[in-house]
């Protein structure tokens, strides 16, 4: 696995990548950008949206540990802490939420693409209704899964609800089935933030990964989306990009940096983002994972970065491998499947093993409150075993490819019950 000396031992796993790669001086720039950003941001949501609504803002970043917009502050410099005693972690005021397993599209990283014998169907407005209000005083709302969001029909009417509570939303999408009808509510609702799946910097990369999408009707879409944020004077959603690496997209790493700048950047937001992110790993992609980038890639994927501003972020993309499951803190954040089924995470996600998943849930929202879930036995000796070098892998760790326990696994092995 990937060590960690002197002080990156401190820096969270997601980001380690970006600090080993191009230094903490890279890092520390990127960080006090950011926090100008976010204070730029807060006001103009303050003014434009409310004290409440500011607040959840402001707890997104600071108190959220990690996911889309996750500005993860505090837990920067206190991830060790919460590692050290998880007893220490609070309910969370935060949640993913999938929204549809239901997809045309035959993304070729996706485990959707790969599905035999899943069921596939939306989530109703009253099933996210209950979701959303077992999470007594929710701030931080990422709305996501192995589906195409937009084509739930009671989607919009979600956001509309998650937004009457000032909860900050973020969502991903490939802006590859939005309509002009709903590029206009999304600035309206004032969400805080949309990432982008765009996986190649030119039209046959980007079809040969995502099958059955549209490079013109997505950049078309992008550059549509921004006209209108502009035509609004809107700061919010704020743009990100997301680019999952793969063998065959890793050489077009600084042409895309040059994609992004092709799009009007003022229009994007303060504090847009690109992040390179790793593909997440089963059997039947493995063929695709993008091995070690070559130093040229990186050296000018970085130049394209530094000349045109844009704000690039590696995530998880280690020397052929991960970090330690003892970095992890993405425990902290649960992920509701379809179905109510909590899970510990999202890393465990995308890893083609939905049976094992649900047999395996903490817990189901829809049988049981999530307090009463969060504060169960199993749950709670769960949150105490991700980070104990001395104890067995929990079961649902060992679905994840976002973190490294090999080691572990060799020395205690796994404990089934969890």
């Amino acid at each position: 696995m990937v060590e960690k000396k002197g002080w990156l031992k401190f820096i969270p796993g997601g980001i380690y990548t970006t600090t080993r790669l191009f230094g903490g001086g890279y890092l520390l720039k990127l960080i006090l950008k950011s926090l100008y950003d976010y204070f730029i941001t807060f006001f103009y949501i303050l003014f434009r949206r409310g004290p409440k609504q500011a607040y959840s803002f402001f707890f997104t970043k600071f108190f959220v540990p990690a996911g889309e917009g996750a500005g993860a502050g505090f837990y920067f410099f206190f991830n060790w802490l919460v590692r050290r005693f998880p007893g220490l972690a609070p309910f969370p005021r935060y949640v993913e939420i999938e929204v549809t397993t239901i997809c045309p599209r035959k993304c070729i990283m996706c485990e959707h693409t790969y599905w035999k014998d899943q069921e596939e169907k939306h989530l109703s407005l009253e099933e996210f209704k209950h979701i959303v209000d077992n999470f007594k005083g929710i701030r931080w709302l990422h709305l996501t899964g192995e589906g195409s969001s937009f084509m739930n029909p009671e989607y919009v009417k979600m956001l509309e609800y998650a937004k009457s509570k000032n909860i900050c939303v973020y969502l991903v999408d490939t802006f590859d089935m939005v309509n002009e009808e709903i590029l206009q509510k999304l600035v309206d609702l004032q969400l805080e933030g949309i990432y982008l799946s765009v996986d190649g910097a030119t039209k046959k990369t980007y079809e040969e990964i995502r099958v059955g999408c549209s490079f013109e009707r997505v950049t078309k879409n992008i550059n549509r989306f921004l006209e209108i944020k502009k035509e609004k004077k809107s700061r919010l959603p704020e743009v990100n990009f997301r680019y999952v690496v793969l063998k065959n997209n890793k050489d077009e790493l600084p042409q895309f940096v040059d994609y992004v700048n092709s799009f009007d950047k003022s229009s994007m937001g303060r504090g847009a983002r690109l992040d390179f992110a790793a593909n997440l790993e089963f059997d039947a992609v493995k063929n695709l994972s993008p091995g070690i980038i070559a130093d040229d890639v990186l050296k000018k994927t970085m130049e394209s970065a530094k000349k045109n501003d844009v704000n690039v972020f590696f995530s998880h993309l280690e020397a052929g491998k991960n970090p330690s499951i003892h970095q992890c803190i993405a425990w902290m954040e649960p992920y509701i499947i379809m179905g109510g089924f909590v899970m510990p995470c999202c890393s465990i996600l995308m890893s083609n093993s939905r049976t094992n998943l649900r047999k395996h849930a903490l817990g189901n929202i829809f049988e049981k409150s999530m307090k009463d879930i969060w504060n169960s036995e199993r749950y709670v000796k769960f949150r105490k075993s991700v980070n104990d070098p001395n104890s067995k892998v929990p079961y649902l760790c060992t679905l994840c490819r976002a973190y490294d326990f090999s080691e572990r696994l060799e020395k205690h092995g796994i404990d089934e019950s969890l």
